[in-house]
């Protein structure tokens, strides 16, 4: 099912919202489109866990130390 098919069979666009999860402008901008849209998928964003996962994964393997006692140890 699609949401062009959807919207043949008598669906509206707050009910072909609610049904894919998106804002019903954007249900009738896919249903009024000529073709079917892309969706790309973005690269997944780095945190400022990143450089220290490594160290704190370690940490856990030694003891079960608390988030608190984390924070300590990557301030000192």
């Amino acid at each position: 099912m699609d949401i062009r098919s959807d919207r043949q069979k008598g669906l509206s666009y707050v009910e072909l919202g609610r049904k894919y999860h998106m804002d019903p402008r954007t249900a009738k901008r896919y249903a009024e489109s000529p073709q079917k849209p892309e969706y790309t998928l973005s690269e997944p964003k780095p945190t400022k866990m990143d450089p220290y996962k490594q160290i704190v994964d370690e940490w856990l393997e030694e003891a079960p130390y608390s988030a608190l006692r984390i924070l300590e140890k990557l301030r000192e």
